[in-house]
């Protein structure tokens, strides 16, 4: 099993995304900032009166706010889930190494526990610069591969199970949602992920 630490991937990885303060599953933040002081850079700006620079500037944080409101978007909540038997958990489990696989800075998500004391988690996260389909097609996690099929629209799903933990990522335009559920058996925490799949693609953006 891998146990490399996530790559934060420079001018890739959109981070500063922030959570609905009234989301009744408590949106977390996976991951710590790099530490270390931060540096503020001043730049003068440039001789000419082009309005270029300003105007690239406009559209790359509309760009970014777009991203973050769709990767918030993408999050299950409790009314997403009724059927499902969770509920929100305490605390958040330890990652699976599929997850340690995903470039990422700053996702989104939510920790869940069944009643039978299995856990599901999901790690929602964007991409400013490139698409997640591409993003998907450059993890490979350790194995036995899970097929999945999901009824809205991605532009990639993959999965795969170790052990008891199964993890399934869903690609939409620039939104990586990633799934893991951990139970007692292989064929529980496959099932389980399945529907959950279902219900996570329909949560991506769709357009």
């Amino acid at each position: 099993m891998r146990q490399a630490r996530v790559t934060v991937l420079a001018a890739v990885v959109l981070t500063g995304l922030t959570g609905c303060a009234n989301r009744p599953n408590n949106l977390e933040t996976y991951y710590d900032q790099p530490g270390g002081q931060p540096t503020s850079v001043v730049t003068s700006p440039p001789a000419t009166t082009s309005g270029a620079a300003p105007n690239q500037a406009v559209a790359t944080t509309g760009a970014a706010n777009l991203v973050a409101d769709q990767v918030t978007a993408a999050v299950l909540t409790a009314a997403d889930l009724p059927r499902e038997g969770v509920h929100v958990a305490a605390t958040r489990p330890a990652n699976g190494a599929c997850f340690d696989q995903v470039p990422a800075g700053d996702p989104r998500g939510a920790s869940w526990l069944y009643n039978s004391g299995s856990t599901f988690v999901q790690q929602v996260t964007g991409y400013l610069d490139k698409s997640a389909g591409d993003v998907l097609n450059q993890i490979q996690c350790d194995g036995q591969k899970l097929t999945v099929s999901v009824p809205s629209a991605t532009d990639g799903v993959r999965g795969w199970c170790l052990g008891t933990t199964c993890t399934v990522l869903l690609a939409r335009g620039h939104v990586l949602s990633g799934l893991q559920v951990t139970a007692n058996t292989t064929a529980r925490a496959s099932d389980a992920i399945r529907n959950l799949a279902s219900l996570a693609a329909g949560k991506l953006p769709q357009s």
